[in-house]
């Protein structure tokens, strides 16, 4: 007995062709769409058909039963063929029907083709022969069996592409459920392409040939089975996902290479030795083999080969000359910067599909702080300042390209950039950091959340991002210059302003210095002159001020800072302001200390700007109300802590549009009798200390102002060693 009568070889066709054609009647229990489930029935209960032609062929005897069995196998085997190159179209699409009328014009010329050579096998052009018999039988092709054999390699490869843009197109979440069919469907596919390159080759195909091919069949039928047994087909339907301009396959491409290989074996394996000829096939199978199983399993070395290939051999899914020119159509550089940063949200959400955007522009600090959230809502890991030696910062101005985060988790040298910032990633769901060039200079980072698709960023997203980062970046910083210089040129303004009031108020000053020297003189009542001296005191007081803010908004605050009392900075500031804890006038007014009694800070500005703040709350309760102050120290890593103090008020609240515009604007005011200018120089003050002021304020319910001013490493030792 021959190696084709071995009772084990016999025994796996035997189980390979009994396995599909039970799949392909069970999976009608595994419903999906009826066109899904009638194809891929058809296509297992094919492969069954063409296990059963290879037993039939291991058992012929006469010349005459081999040629039939060879002509049915060919017939069959082009049959099937169709079938699954329909079946690869179709399946895990919601809506089959659609996708069968897209691929109309090559599904008809491969039937065509089907029913050409379905017609023509049994034609001696097809088969020349069957020699061995008895032993080992071959078929001998003749000219059209080698085209028979060419058209089998362009369907597989065609059935290939496909399953590639299915998984391709697929969210992340539905890739994880079609891998294991994919990958069952791959091993079948790779192993018939070995056989068909090997008729190529040798000018026919053996038997024992067709029953080797019988066990990675077997294997992909075990991995089809556990796959249909844990889901439905309809289960696997995948929506549709957006259009790519020009697509790029690997697997066209190493399809390209497969078929260049075989062609220039064909012409160096007859001239080898027979033992160099079985090594050599042996190399070209192992290799085709192992790497499409590497590339189908292994996701990292999938995405280095694509990667490598788009760049190299096919052009990208973006047309960059069509979204260059929507990108110029949805950025207005002259816009303010706070509408130039929602213009970039609606362009980045709209190429992207991302659900939250976020971005953070440098100050004149050297620190990036959170500009712009999505739908405005500023959560508190976006409140904190990112230093210029955070490893994210760092890492992304020294390598000018995004961090794609689900990448590098697996990068020990950046790994810490995701580490340190992870409280911003799990608060936005950050996916992806861009940084925003100007030149060699980073001005801002931007930040992109998932996808509403469950998709992950493709190489193609991150090439374009990278592009286009640099076009926001540069539109941005443009619009920040220009705010920056309209701010100077109201300064200069200001400036000239002042020094007429000035002149004035000097005049007034000493009037009233010279009205007090007489009363203290003259008034012979004693009540009279202490009342009178109180409010002219007051009052020469208040203007001195008035002339110190005037004078000092044109330029940046000097700060100053020296251990202080966080108590007494309350004091001081509430009593400037007319207010005392408990309820006076109908106004609740409450202080809450929390944390370290003393803080590192210029104690002279930060009353001021304490005082503008509770000024600002008393005021815009117009009646009864609520006031409350609260300070603490939050404490961060480096051990040196942030000091943060928060004023609310129950009062009448501002506009969303004018806190957004003009609430620390210089002359900008809701109050009849207000200059505008307390707030604009309680900013300059916050971040003169490197601190920042944030705003929450609704109409009808209410304010809070929220300050944050970082303390050097080392100073909260030194205040407590000072208490």
């Amino acid at each position: 007995m021959g190696l084709t009568g071995s009772p084990i070889q016999q025994a796996v066709v035997t189980a390979s062709a009994m396995l599909a054609a039970v799949i392909g009647i069970l999976v009608t229990l595994r419903r999906g769409h009826w066109l899904t489930t009638l194809l891929f029935s058809s296509a297992f209960l094919s492969l069954g058909a063409l296990q059963a032609g290879t037993l039939g062929l291991l058992h012929a005897e006469s010349d005459g039963a081999a040629r039939a069995w060879a002509t049915y196998l060919l017939g069959v085997s082009a049959l099937a063929s169709w079938l699954w190159l329909v079946l690869s179209v179709v399946l895990a699409r919601s809506h089959p029907m659609q996708h069968v009328r897209q691929a109309l014009a090559y599904l008809t010329l491969a039937l065509i083709a089907c029913v050409t050579l379905f017609v023509l096998a049994g034609s001696p052009y097809v088969v020349r022969e069957v020699v061995g018999i008895g032993r080992d039988p071959m078929l001998v092709l003749g000219g059209l069996g080698k085209v028979y054999l060419m058209y089998l390699v362009v369907v597989l490869v065609a059935v290939l592409m496909n399953l590639e843009s299915t998984l391709r197109t697929a969210p992340a979440s539905d890739q994880r459920r079609l891998r294991s069919l994919v990958v069952a469907f791959v091993i079948g596919g790779l192993s018939t392409l070995v056989l068909i390159s090997a008729g190529l080759l040798y000018g026919g195909t053996k038997a024992s040939w067709l029953a080797a091919n019988s066990v990675p069949l077997f294997i992909a039928g075990v991995v089809t089975s556990f796959a249909l047994a844990r889901q439905r087909l309809s289960d696997m339907s995948i929506p549709v996902a957006r259009p790519v301009i020009y697509y790029s396959s690997v697997s066209l491409t190493l399809a390209g290479l497969f078929l260049l290989s075989m062609a220039a074996l064909s012409k160096v394996l007859p001239a080898l030795t027979p033992e160099w000829k079985r090594v050599v096939s042996l190399a070209f199978y192992v290799v085709v083999a192992g790497g499409g199983l590497i590339l189908t399993v292994s996701p990292a070395a999938n995405r280095a080969i694509k990667r490598f290939i788009d760049r190299n051999f096919y052009a990208n899914r973006y047309d960059y000359r069509r979204e260059w020119d929507r990108v110029n159509r949805a950025i207005t550089p002259a816009a303010r910067p706070e509408d130039v940063c929602r213009q970039i949200e609606a362009l980045v959400r709209e190429l992207f599909d991302a659900e939250r955007v976020v971005i953070h522009l440098r100050d004149d600090h050297g620190h990036y702080l959170c500009a712009y959230a999505s739908n405005g809502i500023l959560l508190p890991p976006l409140l904190a300042p990112l230093r210029t030696d955070n490893p994210l910062v760092t890492g992304l101005a020294r390598m000018r390209v995004p961090f794609v985060f689900r990448e590098i988790a697996n990068d020990l040298d950046l790994l810490p950039a995701a580490a340190e910032n992870r409280p911003i990633l799990q608060a936005i769901s950050a996916a992806v950091c861009a940084p925003l060039h100007v030149g060699d200079d980073m001005v801002g980072l931007l930040w992109l959340s998932d996808k509403r698709t469950d998709e992950d960023y493709s190489h193609e997203d991150i090439e374009f991002l990278t592009a286009m980062s640099r076009q926001l970046a540069a539109s941005l910083w443009f619009a920040r210059l220009a705010d920056q210089l309209a701010e100077t040129r109201q300064f200069e303004s200001l400036h000239r302003l002042s020094s007429y009031v000035l002149h004035d108020i000097k005049n007034q000053v000493s009037g009233l210095s010279l009205l007090l020297e007489n009363a203290r003189r003259h008034m012979s009542d004693p009540e009279f002159q202490r009342d009178a001296m109180r409010v002219v005191e007051r009052t020469v007081e208040g203007l001195r001020q008035l002339m110190d803010h005037v004078g000092s908004v044109s330029r940046p605050a000097v700060v100053r800072p020296t251990p202080i009392r966080v108590r007494q900075l309350v004091d001081d500031a509430a009593s400037a302001a007319g207010l005392r804890e408990g309820e006076r006038d109908g106004v609740q007014f409450t202080v809450s200390i929390h944390g370290a009694e003393r803080a590192q800070l210029d104690g002279e500005q930060m009353v001021r700007v304490v005082t503008n703040l509770l000024v600002n709350a008393r005021e815009a309760l117009d009646g009864p109300g609520e006031i409350t102050i609260e300070t603490t120290v939050e404490p961060d890593a480096d051990g040196a802590g942030t000091f943060v103090l928060r004023v609310r008020d129950s009062g009448r609240g501002m506009s969303e549009e004018f806190v957004r515009r003009d609430l620390f604007r210089p002359f900008a005011t809701t109050k009849p009798a207000g200059l505008g200018i307390g707030l604009a120089q309680s900013k300059a003050i916050v971040e003169g200390h490197g601190g920042l002021i944030h705003v929450e304020s609704r109409l009808g319910r209410g304010t809070q102002f929220e300050v944050r001013v970082p303390l050097k490493p080392g100073s909260r030792d030194q205040l407590e060693a000072t208490a």
